[in-house]
């Protein structure tokens, strides 16, 4: 097996690689086609107040298209079209249903209801929920987990063990996130809102919603594991170090985009739940590339 076709990430391409061919070429100009356009949407926040930026066209939906789009293009040359695919759609139901049970039950998340801000619904939770979960949530954590758990760049852990693990640490990831979002999302523009729930200590969010996404995206980032082992998930092309760090940096925007606005307080918050992680992968990818 040549190297450069192996599952394992110490059989990645190193950063000395240079055998992009065309078609790889054109899959990274999407991904940083789509990132930059992100990065205009970030700009266009951070600086509301310095100058007003044109908004991306589309309401609710134009601004979900560019991420989702660079977080499904970057997966399937990372892990596979498959892969990818398989995602996006699993996400979709996946992370529907678990918000249809939690507004109608209070079970995982806790009580709570969509205003319209997030487009048309499904019965009361927006049709594309699972695709806001996938670019802001998931995306990240995946990459971020298997640094911490694993202490490399795509490999979740071999045997069922190593994967319950990493997806465990995924969850704590993606919860660690939501930290950040949703004092802004929920609490500063309304997105969705929270009521008659018991322990509200953090800005009206209930305590149960951090345990929640830890019960619910653990078998979600379990189930993705597995998939990837049944596809022999691998990278379609060259994965060096510049581009094995852009999930890292997507991070960070995530990070000052609903930080830096968010209410008093939170962007401290997200320095512990999402900064110190983001050092910690920054180590373990730097170690991983210079081991190869």
């Amino acid at each position: 097996m040549k190297k450069n076709e192996t599952n394992d990430p110490k059989g990645l391409p190193d950063k000395h690689f240079s055998g992009f061919n065309k078609d790889h070429k054109q899959l990274l100009t999407a991904i940083l086609f789509f990132l930059l356009i992100f990065f205009y949407m970030f700009l266009r926040e951070f600086l509301t107040n310095v100058i007003a930026l044109p908004a991306v066209p589309g309401g609710v939906y134009g601004k979900m298209l560019p991420p989702v789009l660079f977080a499904l293009i970057y997966l399937a040359y990372t892990r596979g079209f498959q892969s990818a695919v398989f995602l996006a759609l699993f996400l979709w139901v996946y992370c529907w249903a678990a918000e249809e049970l939690s507004v109608h039950t209070g079970f995982p998340f806790g009580h709570y209801y969509y205003s319209d801000q997030l487009g048309y619904k499904l019965d009361v939770v927006p049709i594309m929920i699972g695709f806001n979960y996938m670019w802001v949530l998931v995306f990240p954590a995946f990459y971020i987990s298997n640094l911490l758990a694993q202490g490399t760049f795509l490999e979740m852990g071999k045997g069922i063990k190593g994967l319950l693990f990493t997806a465990f640490v995924a969850s704590i990831v993606t919860s660690g996130i939501d930290m950040v979002l949703d004092p802004m999302d929920a609490t500063k523009m309304s997105e969705w809102v929270w009521t008659k729930n018991a322990y509200t200590g953090y800005y009206g969010i209930p305590y149960m919603n951090y345990l929640g996404y830890i019960i619910v995206m653990t078998p979600a980032f379990f189930i993705f594991g597995l998939i990837q082992r049944k596809f022999n998930a691998k990278p379609m092309g060259p994965v060096n170090l510049w581009i094995a760090s852009i999930p890292l940096f997507f991070y960070f925007l995530i990070f000052l985009m609903y930080g830096a606005p968010a209410p008093s307080g939170v962007f401290l918050v997200g320095c512990f739940t999402m900064v110190f992680p983001l050092i910690l992968s920054i180590d373990k990818l730097l170690k991983h590339f210079s081991t190869e």
